[in-house]
């Protein structure tokens, strides 16, 4: 017989509930609780709606929560809905319009955050400032060097801005709830507008090497913001003054406006910032005039100094070369020899912009205001052309006079302007000489250039084929030796003439 033992315990055990292998101990099973609901935002200080600034805001939100972000004006009143059923923390920016599309005032917004789960909600609420600022005019600096509009109002028929005046102008940062912007420069080079006060972007002019300044005046509102701001540009350094409405700040160029004569557009663009968040930022344009140095005219009045409609398409054209009078005038050689669209008087050799007042060869009186419209054509001869090349150079700062080489001498093969082949007879047959003619020289006929005619430069200019040899800084020798076949002329009468 086999006796079967059976041991029980104790106390029963429930099966039914897990045990910790442990300490035998029951497990809890029930879900833990969520952590309490919360929510929270934070959103940048200030900003400026009209000028490209938003309002950066970081909200913070629990697990399983829904959440609505707003804005309200000042008196409490809802103006925008952001965000709706936001269901996980998320980063966004507001630029300042409310329901209706609106820019929204300046002024302070409270931007809210309310979230619900289940049956729980909490809300979060953070302020920001919309804020007006930005120049209401501009002043550049340095020195400066007068401009002169040729067809202008004042007397004769010329107007010249002060070297201080005030550069441009608006006469407000806001109209009709859109940012007013400031103007581009003036395109019109020979004429100025009726109204010269508010509205206008006058060029500047400067040497070459100048370090420009430009001086702002801001305006604005900035809505009770009580943080300091900053302005930056780039490529310009903040010399002067402080941040804030009425005030007026200076920058100064980094480096020297170019390494040689041309036309300098500078498209800038003025920063506000708060720590170093941009909140608005507004665009300046500006057309710098880059010059060799001040107008070397011997006379005065006021038609002596740079005509605008003069030398833009000059500096344009001279963009890349040295920073030197020699490669400032044998550029205006090329200019003049080849871009203007002149021919030489084949008929008559006549004159059509000059005339020697009295007879005297030291007396060339040269319209420069005909000439730029063209007036009498494009049909010029060599007094014209001599006029034409010092009165350029003289404008930008390299000094020139012309000469008259005479009497009366018969010419080797040249190129004139204009011409298609090289002859020793311009004016056919019977007309192989000059009995005078005009050119420049920076030092009394040691160096002579010429936009009259080309030379022949193979060595050989009495005979054909020709080589074309710019006269850009030839000796006075080797320039008559070139020129004259039969003769002995003589340089005389080095003068600057006189304009209008």
């Amino acid at each position: 017989m086999i006796l079967l033992l059976l041991a029980c315990p104790s106390d029963p055990v429930d099966s039914s509930r897990p045990t910790d292998s442990a300490a035998g101990a029951p497990v809890d099973t029930a879900p833990p609780s969520p952590p309490p609901l919360e929510a929270a935002i934070t959103a940048s200080a200030a900003f400026d709606p009209l000028r490209d600034g938003r309002v950066w805001i970081d909200v913070s939100l629990s697990e399983g929560a829904l959440a609505r972000v707003s804005v309200a004006d000042e008196s409490g009143a809802e103006i925008a809905v952001l965000v709706e059923d936001l269901a996980v923390s998320d980063d966004f920016s507001w630029g300042g319009r409310d329901d209706s599309g609106t820019i929204v005032p300046a002024g302070v917004y409270t931007l809210t955050v309310e979230a619900t789960r289940d049956e729980e909600w909490v809300s979060a609420a953070v302020q920001t400032h919309s804020v007006r600022l930005g120049a209401l005019q501009g002043t550049l600096g340095g020195e400066r060097l007068p401009l002169i509009w040729h067809r202008g109002s004042g007397p004769g028929g010329y107007w010249s801005a002060p070297v201080d005046a005030v550069s441009f102008s608006i006469a407000a940062l806001e109209q009709d709830g859109a940012a007013v912007a400031l103007p581009t420069p003036w395109e019109e080079l020979g004429v100025i507008p009726e109204e010269t006060e508010v509205g206008v972007n006058w060029p500047a002019a400067y040497a070459y090497d100048s370090v420009p300044t430009l001086s702002i005046t801001l305006d604005g509102d900035l809505a009770g913001l009580d943080q300091s701001l900053t302005a930056a540009i780039e490529g310009w350094s903040l010399v002067e003054g402080s941040v804030g409405v009425d005030q007026t700040l200076t920058f100064e160029r980094d480096a020297a406006l170019a390494d040689g004569p041309q036309v300098v557009e500078e498209s800038l663009t003025l920063q506000f910032l708060l720590a170093e968040e941009v909140i608005g930022q507004q665009a300046v344009e500006l057309r710098l005039y880059a010059l060799l140095g001040a107008h070397t005219f011997i006379e005065s009045g006021p038609a002596y100094g740079a005509w605008v409609a003069a030398i833009d398409p000059a500096l344009r054209a001279l963009e890349g070369v040295q920073a030197s009078q020699d490669a400032v005038l044998s550029g205006l050689v090329e200019f003049i020899f080849r871009d203007q669209g002149l021919r030489y008087d084949t008929d008559y050799g006549a004159s059509a912009y000059v005339n020697y007042q009295g007879g005297s060869w030291t007396r060339a009186h040269f319209n420069f205001t005909a000439f730029l419209a063209r007036a009498n054509g494009e049909v010029i001869n060599c007094s014209d052309a001599a006029s034409i090349l010092s009165g350029y150079a003289n404008m930008l700062g390299a000094d020139l006079s012309y000469l008259i080489l005479n009497p009366n001498f018969e010419l080797n093969y040249i190129l004139s302007i204009g011409g298609e082949e090289f002859t020793r007879c311009p004016f056919g047959p019977g007309g192989c000489g000059f009995s005078y003619h005009a050119l420049t020289s920076p030092d009394g006929s040691d160096t002579i250039y010429d936009a009259t005619l080309a030379l022949d430069g193979d060595g050989d200019p009495r005979n054909l084929p020709g080589t074309e040899w710019l006269v850009q800084g030839v000796t006075g020798e080797a320039y008559a030796d070139a020129l004259v076949r039969f003769g002995s002329p003589y340089y005389h009468s080095e003068s600057k003439g006189t304009i209008q």
